[in-house]
């Protein structure tokens, strides 16, 4: 546990800049990132928070740093003409901090040739379009990413390899990148109880031009397990063999144990003079009522004018409310089996978010890599699909609900 982090990369950053100075000329390249945020709300219920795997939220009355704040930086070293090292090392909000966690990349890169490219160890999760560059929040105009799109995987990065192919056509650039590797993914707010991914492949293509963009993603992975709150339900379930004959085979449908899982996601953009449309939608399904089939989305407007960027967001997360008696009219629902089913419909609803955010926000560029950003948004959330929020109880006893919150932020690289 690293109980005073700033003091770790302050002594980090005096070491980089000691064997910088020494170094061959450009062998070793020094840069960073960072956000100062913080998030008020108008209320004590369904508050706003990063992620599922996070446990601070914002603060109703009050200010609250934790949720956004982040700081990073990047080593990028040159081993040869065509073989590199990158480094990345980000401190944020998370329930264990030690060298692995602050990890997020740590990689070879080997360019074959002026089109192929090779990487292997630790890389950026690709999963949707921001999925690299979501904690850079200078790299965007909003001050976080759509949290109904990127707080539902909160995993930032995977070990394994990746190849791509890059090459201009007339009017545009293509890239193709395909991915294969695994990791882990912390849902639970309250402990680290994470969630490994086998055999994780991923494909994307991506088309790049002058004033518009369009990429497609799809990532296939398998859950190697459950976190304990699933598995003991499935195993509960289980135990009702004498009494149903279909227990056993609902079980391993409660249990992530190696469900096969999707994820699919389009995203475009279009300049149009000074303004900007972009948006993405994306698609989640798995063989595990735990991770039920979810459509995600936003569309942002984006205005310039001179160094201010001035912007309408609206994003979403849908998936369909989950009652036992109607998806399994065979089970036994009475008395003795009251509280399994309490609890199964709390598995199936936790990773499944219903809710809508309206956001408008202002970006002042106030230097080249410093940037000031003010954010208000309003979110609405429906009975049984408020996982992504901060909240308290079971999640099937929920009902809809209004928050309110505005962030202010400072975000910088260096």
């Amino acid at each position: 546990m690293m109980k005073k982090p700033y003091l770790f990369f302050t002594a980090i950053f005096s070491l980089l800049l000691a064997n910088n100075t020494s170094a061959e000329q450009n062998k070793l390249e020094v840069s960073g990132f960072g956000t100062l945020a913080t998030a008020t709300a108008d209320t004590n219920k369904y508050q706003f928070r990063t992620d599922r795997s996070q446990a601070e939220f914002a603060k109703k009355d009050g200010f609250a740093f934790k949720p956004l704040s982040l700081i990073g930086v990047q080593l990028d070293y040159t081993l040869s003409g065509n073989l590199d090292f990158v480094g990345q090392f980000v401190y944020r909000e998370q329930d264990r901090q030690n060298l692995d966690s602050i990890t997020q990349m740590a990689f070879l890169r080997y360019d074959i040739s002026p089109v192929w490219q090779v990487r292997a160890g630790r890389l950026a999760a690709d999963i949707f379009h921001f999925s690299d560059t979501r904690d850079v929040s200078i790299a965007y105009p909003w001050v976080k990413v759509p949290t109904e799109v990127y707080g539902i995987v909160p995993a930032r990065s995977f070990d394994g390899a990746d190849i791509s192919y890059t090459t201009p056509f007339s009017d545009f650039n293509l890239s193709v990148k395909g991915f294969w590797g695994s990791g882990k993914s912390d849902f639970t707010s309250n402990d680290y109880n994470p969630i490994t991914f086998n055999d994780l492949r991923s494909l994307g293509i991506e088309f790049v031009a002058f004033d518009w963009s369009v990429a497609l993603k799809h990532t296939r992975t398998e859950a190697k397990n459950d976190n304990d709150d699933v598995a003991v339900v499935a195993a509960a379930v289980a135990q009702l063999q004498p009494f149903w004959a279909g227990a056993l085979k609902f079980s391993d449908e409660v249990s992530l144990r190696d469900a096969s899982i999707h994820y699919t996601s389009v995203y475009f953009n279009r300049f149009l003079g000074d303004w900007e449309l972009s948006g993405e939608l994306s698609h989640i399904n798995s063989d595990s009522i735990a991770l039920r089939h979810s459509t995600n989305g936003f569309l942002n407007l984006s205005y310039l004018y001179g160094p201010h960027t001035f912007y309408a967001l609206y994003s979403f997360a849908n998936t369909d409310t989950y009652f036992l008696n109607e998806e399994q009219p065979g089970f036994p629902i009475n008395q003795n089996t009251a509280e399994i089913v309490l609890f199964v419909e709390e598995v199936a609803s936790s990773l499944a978010h219903h809710q809508q955010s309206f956001s408008l926000g202002w970006r002042w560029d106030l230097r080249e890599n410093l940037a000031f950003k003010a954010q208000v948004e309003r979110t609405d959330v429906k009975a049984r699909g408020t996982g992504l929020r901060a909240r308290d109880g079971l999640i099937v006893d929920d009902e809809d609900g209004v928050a309110h919150t505005l962030f202010l932020a400072l975000s910088f690289s260096f």
